[in-house]
């Protein structure tokens, strides 16, 4: 969360690191569809999102998100 007061900011780093197989085949994914890694794993994961708020019967609100970016690629 960033907040006014400089002190009390709280800065996060988050780095995902996939195990050298399946590095391998994000890469040959992302290549075979002409996207960037980042953005198959950015997509891969709304996708899982949507299946989740779907269960909860909430899909209709990412729907508009995930469409967009699915778009993109």
């Amino acid at each position: 969360m960033a907040y006014d007061n400089k002190e009390q900011r709280r800065v996060y780093r988050h780095t995902v690191r996939f195990k050298k197989a399946d590095d391998v085949l994000l890469a040959v994914l992302a290549d075979r569809l002409g996207v960037q890694k980042a953005t198959l794993i950015q997509n891969m994961a709304l996708l899982a999102a949507e299946k989740e708020l779907q269960k909860l019967g909430l899909g209709g609100m990412a729907q508009a998100a995930t469409v967009g970016n699915a778009a993109r690629c």
